[in-house]
């Protein structure tokens, strides 16, 4: 029987490694439903996962967490010591969480039997995960540990405006670039309204470029600019509908993820393999000298 080498410290094998999923997207794109949706799914298909709240504000969710920030922080009462304001607030609740990031992954490496997914649900202030020192640490933590992807909501009914899907483009984006890993958008609450509009944008720029034409004033020509310079950002980035809500299309999603895991262990860790190679070298040099 082949023996499997242990990640670290953690105690489980690299050849079990569980997939992290980052979901993120707009306030009210309907994260923590979808995760309630796959965390459903997962159990009905007898899947081991795991699930992480990182967002400390949350009043309630349908879904119990394995690990809950608000487990160990007080987020009000930290906007109350501090005279913070609820988004800086949010942000000093990540960066104290972040400091037991040690603890979690034992967390995971004790839990028997051991996931296969790993979900994390992300505050509702986008810009306070993806852009903040303590976001970059979680996301990079894990990734370096297990194959680790993104999942960008966008919420369907707002993008029936052209305006507001190149927003979404342009944030997943800059998300893409930012954390180097795999990211696909998911078009949520297709129980509302059909998505063929958005298919037909993302399939076809000149269809997206008459949709934008309509908006007659300085935006909308910007908005054009904007897309065609993210023409082939989109025409490479995965996309599918779902609705988190009713489970149309959550089985294709969970299909989806298993392929993009592909794609971390093939293009991502390769990559990840060689920056970590050249920062040991770096070191390595500064400590000849």
């Amino acid at each position: 029987m082949k023996k499997t080498e242990p990640n670290g410290d953690f105690g489980i094998p690299a050849s079990s490694n569980p997939i992290v999923i980052f979901l993120i997207g707009m306030a009210g794109c309907g994260k923590t439903t979808l995760i309630f949706r796959m965390s459903t799914d997962f159990t009905f298909y007898k899947e081991n996962h795991y699930i992480i709240n990182l967002d400390p504000a949350v009043c309630s969710s349908r879904y119990t967490p394995n690990i809950d920030i608000r487990d160990t922080i007080d987020y009000k009462k930290i906007m109350s010591e501090f005279s913070l304001g609820p988004n800086g607030a949010i942000i000093t609740s990540l960066n104290l969480f972040a400091t037991r990031f040690f603890q979690i992954k034992k967390l995971i490496g004790k839990k028997n039997p051991k996931p296969k997914y790993i979900l994390i649900d992300t505050p509702g202030q986008i810009e306070i995960f993806t852009w903040s020192a303590s976001g970059s640490i979680l996301c990079e933590s894990f990734s370096s540990h297990f194959p680790s992807i993104f999942l960008y909501l966008v919420d369907l009914a707002k993008s029936v405006h052209p305006l507001t899907f190149v927003s979404n483009i342009l944030y997943s984006c800059s998300v893409l670039y930012k954390t180097r890993l795999p990211i696909a958008m998911v078009i949520n609450k297709v129980d509302i309204t059909s998505m063929d509009f958005i298919r037909d944008w993302l399939n076809d720029f000149e269809t997206f470029d008459r949709a934008l034409l309509k908006e007659d004033f300085f935006a909308g020509s910007f908005a054009r600019s904007l897309a065609l310079s993210l023409d082939n950002f989109h025409q490479k980035t995965p996309f599918l509908g779902a609705s988190a809500l009713s489970g149309k299309g959550t089985f294709q999603l969970l299909n989806f993820i298993k392929k993009v895991k592909i794609e971390f262990d093939v293009n991502f860790q390769r990559e990840l393999e060689k920056n970590i190679l050249k920062y040991f070298k770096v070191l390595e040099k500064k400590n000849l000298k």
